[in-house]
């Protein structure tokens, strides 16, 4: 592969996006795990002032326990973005940089916009979402969850959903009010989700931020297959293509277009191992770890995890 070539070919894509030349507002990248896709978002995002958003792969974890209450949050998601885009932190390291002291985390805001949130979690879980502070008369104040049916801890599942629907209303609300069309640049958005959640999260987020303008990489055919009205870039080698999402009527017909570009089966090793990971995180969360979890975490080869996987597997082994 040339380098130069493969740079050109990454300028190109970044331009055809930054000045608006494809078809629709929303954009869907596909490409494997070397093909560019982060190299992209990054570029599209760097000397990017005002108006722009981004939600790295590793940005979506969510603990209840923290939540509290933040003020002046107005123009705080430039910093927000910057932290993410540092070379230590770009898809590595769960950040939320709200006042420039990198020890922030995203439940700080979660106070200020909890009853959105809680409408948006209706919306797409159908679920009565709710956290409130208790006062202990040995503990002093509790933070309490409410969910329905019991539920008094979060799985992996719904900890991405709440951290990318908070994310969002944050931006919104703290974004400059001479803001007309702002981008939203979300890494991997189908990561850690069901596949049922797959197919519904993008089209939901295009109509619930209407005004929004999503940029979005997936290595799901299930995201790629719901999508409407959005622009799919498919990068292979030195090369890309840019195709239509109304085009693509089933998750068959993008699998087809996969495989014939980067040779994949149905279900890769990389799916394999994603799926082994959650449950695992899930069985830490829910306390049913036994020793069959033991060895199944002793069998994953951590050489060839992608960095978000190795998120998940640190948060196992420190849960």
């Amino acid at each position: 592969m040339s380098m130069k070539s493969y740079q050109n070919m990454l300028i190109e894509i970044k331009n055809k996006i930054l000045n608006k030349e494809l078809k629709y507002r929303n954009t869907i990248i596909v490409g494997d795990n070397s093909s560019g896709k982060s190299e992209i978002l990054k570029e599209l995002l760097i000397n990017q002032e005002e108006g722009y958003y981004f939600i790295d792969s590793v940005n979506r974890s969510f603990n209840y326990e923290k939540v509290t209450n933040s003020d002046d949050l107005d123009g705080t998601y430039k910093s927000v973005v910057k932290y993410r885009l540092s070379e230590n932190n770009f898809n590595l390291i769960d950040t939320f940089n709200l006042y420039e002291t990198g020890t922030d985390v995203i439940e700080k805001v979660y106070f200020n916009y909890h009853e959105e949130l809680k409408l948006m979690l209706k919306n797409f879980l159908n679920i009565d979402f709710q956290i409130t502070i208790k006062e202990d008369k040995i503990l002093g104040k509790k933070k309490v969850l409410d969910i329905g049916d019991g539920i008094e801890k979060l799985s992996s599942g719904y900890q991405v959903i709440i951290r990318l629907f908070l994310e969002l209303i944050y931006f919104k609300n703290s974004l400059e009010p001479n803001i007309v069309s702002p981008v939203v640049v979300i890494d991997e958005i189908n990561e850690f989700l069901s596949t049922k959640n797959e197919e519904r999260i993008l089209p939901f987020l295009i109509k619930t931020f209407k005004d929004m303008n999503f940029v979005v990489t997936t290595h799901s055919a299930d995201v790629v297959a719901s999508s409407i009205d959005c622009n799919i870039i498919v990068i292979s080698g030195n090369n890309y293509e840019c195709l239509d999402g109304n085009d693509f009527l089933s998750v068959t017909d993008v699998r087809e277009i996969f495989e014939k570009i980067y040779n994949l089966s149905s279900k890769s090793e990389t799916e394999d191992i994603e799926i082994t990971l959650r449950n695992l995180l899930n069985s830490k969360i829910s306390e049913t770890w036994t020793e069959i979890e033991d060895e199944q975490l002793k069998n994953i080869d951590e050489t060839i995890l992608t960095n978000s996987q190795k998120l998940i597997l640190n948060q196992i082994k420190s849960w």
